[in-house]
């Protein structure tokens, strides 16, 4: 009688289903086969021995039938016409818990902040399996490879921190970055964690040093260049209308706005220590004092500070007891307007300039005006922004006690945890049953933040602005039917093109302080087609 041969099987996590694969070259057609397993050990009983069907020479095995961190012994058998098969030999095999990775670079909201960034990821695994081999891949937005970065070993003094150096991340470019670990045991395991890069996109700022070549009558020409890049501490602006990571405020693209008690904060720069380099800054509604600051960390280390006055800038950089300042050229009654600001370091020698802008009206910045302009479009002012206030306020409130929740929650499970620790001090627990308890608490309390708590909040989240959405359809439908006017007419001749698209821009624009999203006319490549087909769109988005 021909015996069956039971295949290697992997190491795996038992709360998956496997299935065990085995050869047979006997005569006899079989189907059936009996799966046997026991743990490693002399005289164990069988904790899983069963007959299944199956075309294939398999048996799936169903998941939570074994125990992570045991060690089995497997063999197989087939049923033939008269009884069974003899037993295969006897596999060894054992099961893991699926490792942990967090990418504690990557932050809450999926974002890095810069386009060069050390990768860095926490590997954690129940039974401490040891990692012998790592290796990073970065993937584009349709999970397809671009960069493949070397097998490394880890470091013997972190051997659950892995680390990679990527670079040429694009602003705004959604990525997907891959850590596939290796372990002792040969469990191979990769994640996948997406992210996108936010950042001031850097520019190459040049130094121009003519010399004059008197023998050969020529002019020699060194352009030096350089590239500094850094992360910006993003400024946090009350009851702001939206909850993206790029928390600025911007006008015309360019210039941004700062909040008096949040000055704009540029940390891990080199700037603070070069002898050499070139900035520039467009910037509106500065207040005066503090409103930018260049710092190796935040709070940390050599600082260069800029503050605002009535009609000038000044420069403070501290170095040790040596406090040095340097004022720029005086713009009478610069206040709040926009300006430029040119800032060139030649051996450590701070120079300062500033331009206000020509461009700014003070109708730009004239609240009364932009009151007149709005009520062109009917009562859309006051009361609109009372109704705006009350609908942020009830979100708001949402949050806060959703906030309130997770505290408390957090708190339990910090207390936990240091009962545990306490416990061990005390001798009553040993050290692994205080890592199998930590972990216990661990898992418990991530099963509830991730399936009970994130769930409750998106769900009290939606139903708090679907209550504030239906106070804004009675303004939808009135955007809506300004824009079908405007596009008759367009029509029927009664309005050009050119009009008629700067009539559009002018209601969106009008419409986006109460609507939460407005159509964009403002491209002068559009076709009347095109403003029709973006009018559609909205209403079928809204319908």
């Amino acid at each position: 009688m021909t015996q069956p041969i039971l295949n290697q099987a992997s190491n795996y996590d038992a709360k998956n289903s496997y299935t065990f694969t085995f050869t047979y070259l006997g005569a006899e057609h079989t189907t059936t086969n009996t799966l046997s397993i026991r743990e490693d050990g002399p005289g164990t009983k069988p904790v899983y021995e069963k007959d299944q069907v199956s075309l294939d020479k398999n048996h799936i095995l169903p998941a939570t039938t074994l125990n992570n961190g045991t060690a089995y012994l497997a063999k197989v058998r087939v049923k033939l016409k008269d009884g069974y098969s003899e037993w295969s030999p006897e596999i060894k095999f054992t099961c893991y818990t699926t490792p942990r990775i967090l990418f504690d670079t990557i932050d809450q909201h999926q974002f890095i902040y810069t386009n060069d960034v050390l990768m860095s990821a926490i590997y954690t695994q129940a039974q401490n399996e040891p990692v012998t081999s790592y290796q990073y891949t970065l993937y584009d937005q349709r999970h397809v490879a671009l960069v493949k970065y070397p097998i490394r070993k880890p470091e013997r003094n972190s051997p659950t921190r892995f680390s990679e150096r990527v670079s040429n991340i694009k602003k705004g470019k959604l990525y997907y970055i891959g850590l596939k670990v290796v372990t002792e045991h040969g469990i191979i395991y990769e994640q996948l964690q997406e992210f996108t890069a936010q950042y001031i996109t850097p520019s190459v700022s040049g130094i121009i040093q003519p010399t004059m070549n008197k023998d050969d009558g020529q002019i020699v020409v060194d352009l030096f260049l350089k590239q500094l890049l850094g992360t910006s501490a993003r400024a946090y602006i009350p009851k702001r209308k939206n909850d993206n990571a790029d928390n600025y405020t911007y006008w015309k693209d360019d210039y941004v706005f700062v909040p008096k008690e949040n000055p704009l904060i540029y940390t891990k720069l080199a700037m603070a220590k070069a002898s050499d380099w070139i900035g520039k800054f467009w910037v509106m509604n500065v207040q005066n004092g503090l409103f930018l600051d260049f710092s190796p960390a935040e709070d940390r280390g050599q600082h260069i500070k800029f503050y605002k006055h009535d009609d000038y800038i000044t420069c403070e950089k501290e170095f040790g007891q040596i406090k040095s300042r340097t004022r720029s050229n005086v713009i009478k009654d610069l206040k709040l307007r926009p300006f430029y600001m040119f800032v060139y370091v030649k051996e450590y020698r701070v120079e300062i300039k500033i331009v206000p802008d020509q461009t700014f009206k003070d109708d730009d910045w004239n609240e009364e005006l932009s009151k007149e302009e709005l009520s062109q479009y009917g009562e859309i002012t006051k009361e609109t922004q009372q109704m705006i206030d009350a609908a942020e306020a009830k979100i708001n409130a949402a949050r806060q006690r959703l906030q309130q929740i997770h505290d408390e929650h957090w708190q339990q499970y910090i207390t936990k945890v240091e009962q545990a620790i306490s416990d061990a001090r005390a001798r009553i627990l040993g050290q692994n049953e205080l890592r199998d308890r930590v972990m216990e608490i661990d898992d418990q309390y991530w099963d509830y933040f991730e399936n009970t708590e994130m769930v409750n909040y998106w769900k009290e989240l939606a139903k708090a602005e679907r209550e504030s959405e239906a106070k804004y359809e009675i303004y939808r439908t009135e955007y809506e039917q300004r824009i079908n006017d405007t596009l008759s007419e367009i029509k029927s001749g009664a309005m050009t093109l050119d009009d008629g698209r700067l009539k559009l821009t002018q209601y969106s624009l009008v419409y986006s302080f109460i609507l939460r999203e407005v159509i964009d006319f403002n491209d002068s490549k559009l076709t009347l087609d095109g403003l029709q087909e973006l009018y559609n769109d909205y209403l079928q988005k809204y319908k």
